[in-house]
């Protein structure tokens, strides 16, 4: 055992002098055992729940944890619509934006604790190595269930690549200082054109007579937030050339907007998650 392995058992060794024996239990069997998408973001509420655990006990364990060093506490500002994470922070007194604009929903919402911001913990890297601590690493669809949404969307265990799937036209990586191109046929579907890390969106309007001309759209990623504009385009050829001017690498998805979604200028929900 080396040092930084002695030091988190001995914290292991505190928490477990003053958090609940069941409560303890279960957070240490994560720890050891659980998914590296099981330690990030965790809903404290629903660990309790899942485990049959007292909230008040969970609540209070993780909060010891956190203060040990064991976890890292973050305050995430939700949108309401899609529930994406539009801003996140260690401390609290950083949510302090008038107004968060979600690209996706197309609307600007006041944060307010009780209905967008949330508390999550994620295991440290000091303790456990997992793949969001290196977030731009991650695949594209766990970097959606690991760090686009918020812990409370009800995502499935298994086969949300598929979900996903259903609805991607097409998709692509782009590393900071890339450009790339998406030949694409556009459906006479109302379509989306998402960008996760940098949160900016896209709306195409396809409709009208099919057309065997090529359509072209250009969009740039970059950190400055620009207002969603939607598009109308004819189902056909579409040639979209992305270019990345972020720091950052940028995912950006083209997703026909599934059933229920507003196919006006603003859409309220994310077009898989209810």
């Amino acid at each position: 055992m080396n040092d930084s392995q002695g030091q988190t058992e001995a914290l292991f060794g505190t928490l477990r002098n003053s958090a609940d024996p069941d409560v303890f239990a279960a957070m240490e069997k994560l720890v050891h055992d659980g998914e590296d998408r099981h330690l990030v973001r965790i809903n404290v509420l629903a660990f309790a729940a899942r485990h049959g655990l007292d909230e008040e006990k969970v609540i209070s364990a993780f909060l010891h944890a956190s203060r040990l060093g064991l976890f890292e506490l973050n305050w995430n500002v939700l949108c309401p619509g899609c529930g994406g994470v539009l801003d996140s922070s260690l401390q609290l007194k950083s949510v302090h934006k008038e107004a968060y604009d979600c690209a996706l929903c197309s609307k600007a919402y006041e944060p307010t604790l009780d209905e967008m911001v949330e508390v999550a913990f994620t295991v440290s890297p000091r303790v456990r190595k997992i793949a969001a601590h290196d977030r731009h690493s991650l695949p594209v669809w766990e970097y959606y269930r690991q760090i686009f949404w918020g812990s409370g969307i009800d995502l499935p265990e298994d086969g949300l690549e598929d979900i996903l799937e259903e609805i991607t036209i097409d998709s692509i990586e782009l590393d900071p200082g890339e450009k790339g191109v998406l030949s694409v046929q556009l459906p006479p579907e109302f379509v989306i054109v998402f960008e996760p890390v940098t949160h900016a969106a896209h709306f195409i309007d396809v409709k009208g007579e099919p057309t065997k001309d090529r359509q072209t759209l250009s969009l740039i990623y970059n950190k400055v937030f620009a207002p969603t504009v939607t598009t109308e385009m004819r189902p056909g050829p579409l040639r979209l050339s992305v270019e990345n001017k972020s720091d950052v690498r940028a995912l950006p998805s083209l997703w026909i907007a599934r059933p229920g979604t507003n196919r006006g200028s603003s859409p309220t929900r994310s077009p898989i998650v209810e």
